[in-house]
């Protein structure tokens, strides 16, 4: 079934993973952020709001800070808290309350952190008694987020014994442990990795310009569009090579789908090679290190009826919703196909479109209050104009104009 044709040009979000940490450095070295193109994500802008609440707090009473559905924003505030004096209470909304943060709670309690798990032990909500700690050496499990160890090095140059971090298992999303070591050390901090260990002494950080790049996670969506499509060309604006963030790694990807990237001096210009796709019989894909990549790769493939291998899916279980599961069974509103599913990996068999494509009647498409479902499954309304996706405001959390470039192009 072919796809509409694409001709225009978009406008991408800053990166709300490098302006989160911009805003952490900030804080941490206490001057005030000169970041230009900061992310106006819903995360972003919660981050900048709770920390100025956390900063304006003068009283002794316990100031409850809701991170609302923000898995970045808990994790990155857990460590910030724990290192100011006062009494917190994090907590978030229930989707935020079932996910993983057992072994950041671990490692800050090592480190001499006072933190209550008020529900279940190793989730939020977390009662928090801040002070100021000293740092030292401590083990650290990162195999369920990558999130934990940023966390952790963010806050590392204040302390007097600096940070002496040991992963101790295989590390998930690695990429954003490098953005991280990389942001630190553009704000003047020297961290020292060795293979499972990373060293941080006792500096400052020291106040820089920074600039937000744009998000190569949201340009996956214009990628598996074009993937589905039946040509023409998108310009995606302000897109530029960015060794900071490894979802950079859709161009490489999405060119064994028939996707061709060519950098111009206003972003990146994609277009098809047709009947490249159509030629693929297989595909293999690890998401160790880009998981964010999983909701527009499942999307294209499916409909591409390219048998896929998905290894390394583990973490996407406890994502904003359980991405897995929830993709394969929107997906299945429109194709038939067998998969074979562990905790680890996905093999989906080639797929066989199953409704009649000259039906008219409205296919609604539920997003599970996540933003990378919602944005992917958009991406097949370039090939079913009957496409309604339920809960569209989602994407506020990390593409807030989404919507208004799916309109310029006449694909809503």
């Amino acid at each position: 079934m072919m796809g509409r044709p694409l001709q225009g040009t978009v406008g991408l979000p800053g990166s709300k993973s490098e302006s989160n940490r911009a805003l952490m450095i900030a804080a941490y070295g206490g001057f005030r952020p000169e970041v230009e193109n900061i992310s106006e994500a819903n995360d972003t802008v919660l981050l900048q709001s709770l920390l100025e609440q956390v900063n304006q707090q003068t009283s002794s009473d316990v100031v409850v800070l809701d991170c609302e559905d923000a898995g970045t924003v808990s994790r990155f505030l857990m460590t910030y808290l724990a290192d100011t004096p006062g009494e917190w209470l994090l907590t978030g909304k229930e989707r935020l309350r079932q996910r993983p943060m057992a072994p950041l709670i671990k490692a800050l309690r090592q480190l001499g952190a006072d933190l209550t798990c008020l529900e279940k032990e190793g989730c939020l909500p977390l009662r928090i008694r801040g002070k100021k700690l000293k740092g030292g050496g401590v083990s650290l499990d990162a195999s369920q987020s990558s999130q934990f160890v940023s966390s952790l090095l963010l806050a590392a140059p204040t302390w007097e014994k600096g940070l002496q971090l040991t992963l101790t298992a295989e590390t998930v999303s690695g990429p954003y442990i490098d953005m991280t070591v990389s942001m630190m050390e553009r704000f003047g901090v020297r961290v020292i990795r060795n293979k499972k260990v990373i060293t941080v002494a006792h500096q400052r950080y020291h106040p820089c310009c920074f600039t937000v790049s744009a998000d190569w996670s949201a340009a996956s969506y214009w990628y598996e569009m074009m993937a589905l499509s039946s040509g023409g060309n998108l310009l995606l604006k302000g897109l530029r090579h960015d060794p900071l963030q490894g979802d950079s790694r859709v161009a490489e990807i999405f060119k064994e789908l028939g996707v061709v990237t060519q950098f111009v001096d206003e972003g990146v210009l994609i277009t098809l090679q047709r009947g490249a796709s159509l030629a693929r019989n297989r595909l293999e894909i690890d998401f160790s290190d880009t998981p964010d990549l999983f909701p527009s790769l499942i999307v294209t493939c499916v409909s591409l009826h390219i048998e896929t291998v998905f290894n390394s899916i583990s973490t996407l279980y406890n994502k904003e919703s359980d991405r897995v599961n929830g993709l394969i069974s929107e997906l299945s509103k429109l194709y038939r196909f067998d998969y074979i599913i562990t905790n680890d990996n996905l093999i989906i068999r080639k797929s066989l479109l199953h409704i009649n494509k000259y039906n008219k009647s409205k296919i609604v498409l539920n997003t599970y209050n996540d933003h990378r479902l919602a944005m992917a499954l958009m991406g097949l309304s370039v090939r079913f104009r009957q496409v309604e996706i339920q809960g569209n405001e989602v994407v506020n959390k990390s593409y807030p104009t989404f919507w208004e470039e799916v309109h310029k192009l006449d694909l809503d």
